[in-house]
């Protein structure tokens, strides 16, 4: 496999809506689309960024160098070649490896493609050709939580991830509304690191009584002991969404967590992701790609993500993020629960060159 280029399109979209959560507020659709040719085809990519696209593509520019115009034997290859660059300058988190998870993807788009398989048919012999998928995310500040609900319902979702993170009163009393909404549907609660350890373990006994699926992110990422705290808190804990490559090690190996919830345009990439999904497996820990405000791109690598392995459910944005709805049109709608794989080849989605153009920082 040839690597012959990489470019990088650092995309901001204003959101209409007001997205205020326990840590942070959206004012922004933002992300790096990433496009790699190899062996003659175009793939795409996508590096997360919630902070600075411009910055992010400037890294997915400066690893581009180290491997473009070269001959890898795959794309693991070129993945270890720019992995060990990094290592050696102790650039293995952050938006290096963001940058590095978008190329990583386009590379796998054009594998997939070169070898006429579907981006999930390279890991899996059987994958599954739908796959569950709940409605993310719900937030008090978009509106009336009601109307939100109702709009997860008949989109087809088999529940739903509510914002939370403003103190445990309020957490329960927004949780409690929509389980009075939809007393059947799954329901995950995410606060982002709003809490400590001792907030967090107030808030799981707020909570005790609502059948929550899981807590996500109920302390900082990288509060390991918070996490070990809450192992027995009775209320499932997810996390995972900010854990680089190695981050994962320790989470999976003392089960910290109930559910893993990489997300595949900051982990690493597809080889990451795949790899936490089979860990998690072997380990007892559900598994559940995480999607958040990101683009089509990682909806689809996601969801070939969760069909080749066992998942328990796709965050699935039912609400109007122009980076999912108006990118590409190769992605089904959610229909009983569950959403088709994307067809064709590689990732399996046209993307749309005059939205990328129309949205590109300069």
């Amino acid at each position: 496999m040839k690597v012959e280029s990489v470019q990088a399109f650092p995309i901001s979209i204003k959101a209409q809506e007001k997205l205020r959560g326990g840590t942070f507020s959206y004012s922004h659709y933002q992300t790096v689309l990433v496009k790699a040719v190899a062996d003659g085809i175009e793939g795409w990519g996508e590096a997360m960024t919630r902070f600075d696209p411009v910055s992010t593509a400037t890294m997915v520019r400066h690893i581009a160098k180290r491997i473009a115009g070269r001959d890898f034997g795959d794309v693991k290859s070129a993945w270890d070649q720019a992995w060990h660059e990094l290592r050696v300058r102790g650039h293995t988190r952050g938006i290096d490896v963001e940058a590095l998870s978008g190329i990583e993807i386009a590379l796998y788009d054009c594998r997939g493609k070169a070898m006429r398989k579907p981006l999930n048919r390279l890991f899996s012999r059987s994958p599954k050709g739908r796959v569950p998928v709940f409605a993310g995310s719900l937030f008090e500040s978009r509106g009336p939580l009601a109307e939100q609900v109702r709009l997860a319902k008949d989109s087809g979702m088999i529940g739903a991830k509510v914002k939370i993170g403003f103190g445990a009163d309020r957490d329960r009393r927004i949780l409690a509304g929509v389980r009075r909404q939809w007393a059947d549907g799954m329901l995950v609660a995410d606060a982002n690191g709003a809490y400590d350890a001792a907030g967090a373990a107030k808030a799981c006994s707020a909570f005790s009584d609502l059948g929550l699926a899981w807590f996500e992110e109920p302390v900082l990422s990288d509060d390991f002991e918070g996490y070990a705290s809450l192992k027995d808190s009775g209320v499932k804990i997810g996390g995972g969404e900010s854990w680089f490559v190695g981050d994962f090690d320790a989470p999976l190996e003392e089960k910290l967590v109930a559910v893993i919830e990489p997300s595949v345009s900051r982990c690493g990439g597809v080889g990451v992701e795949m790899e936490v999904a089979r860990r998690a497996a072997s380990k007892g820990v559900s598994f559940s790609p995480m999607t958040g405000m990101n683009s089509a791109v990682s909806l689809a690598a996601s969801l070939h993500a969760a069909s080749a392995n066992s998942s328990v459910g796709v965050e699935y944005n039912p609400f109007a993020n122009p980076l999912q709805t108006e990118l590409t049109d190769s992605i089904g709608e959610p229909k009983d629960g569950t959403v088709g794989v994307p067809g064709g080849y590689g990732l399996g989605i046209d993307v749309d060159a005059r939205f990328v153009k129309t949205h590109s920082l300069r």
